[in-house]
């Protein structure tokens, strides 16, 4: 009886493309999802990142502010742009400061003023506006105080803040209350975050981030 010669098995020769078209796809659809979740946990950590810069930016400036530091100076305008870092705190940069001194108008502030008649008589009003860096960015929540009515030092007199409408900080009445003789100093910051834009394919703007502090 003839011996049996041994049956070699029979390759495909597109095995092996087979295989690595399949990988390919597999990979395709891992990074599907692996990519927009890592620029979504980068751009959290990001914002986070920024977000705590922000109020730790406008912590500080407010504090100074209530105590008694002119931000209209130029010098001290340059300790709030250093204080502001890589947000770049200029009329064309990505941040805000917009510095309000507030009191309620009383009697008193009437009578100071030689007003007989005193229409914001026991309403929050601005007795002073600065404001550093880019203001296109956001104005204040709580009104902006026509620039006639403010001095070069961002000052507003009495005679007018007692009287003008345009003068009250709407709203905040139910932030703070406040007594006769007492003033309320406030920051505001708006923090632009073009990196977000960046991560986000550019496409749209993911925006800013805003702040308020009062002392």
């Amino acid at each position: 009886m003839p011996a049996r010669l041994p049956v070699k098995p029979i390759r495909s020769r597109g095995a092996g493309g087979s295989r690595r078209g399949s990988a390919l796809i597999e990979l395709a659809l891992v990074l599907t999802v692996a990519l927009p979740l890592l620029f979504g946990i980068s751009g959290v950590g990001v914002r986070l990142g920024r977000t705590v810069e922000g109020t730790q930016i406008t912590r500080d400036v407010a504090h100074l502010y209530a105590l008694g530091t002119d931000f209209s100076l130029a010098g001290t305008q340059a300790i709030a742009r250093t204080l502001a870092g890589d947000f770049n705190l200029t009329a064309t940069g990505n941040a805000v400061l917009i510095f309000s001194r507030i009191i309620v108008v009383y009697q008193t502030d009437c009578n100071t003023a030689g007003l007989q008649s005193c229409p914001n008589q026991g309403l929050p009003v601005f007795v002073q506006r600065i404001v550093i860096g880019n203001a296109g960015l956001r104005s204040s929540a709580y009104g902006t105080p026509p620039a006639n009515y403010i001095d070069t030092s961002g000052n507003i007199k009495s005679a007018d803040y007692c009287v003008q409408t345009s003068l009250v900080a709407q709203g905040f009445a139910s932030v703070l209350t406040l007594a006769q003789s007492q003033s309320a100093w406030m920051v505001e910051g708006y923090f632009n975050m073009p990196e977000l834009d960046l991560l986000s394919g550019g496409g749209t703007q993911v925006g800013g981030y805003y702040v308020r502090l009062v002392f």
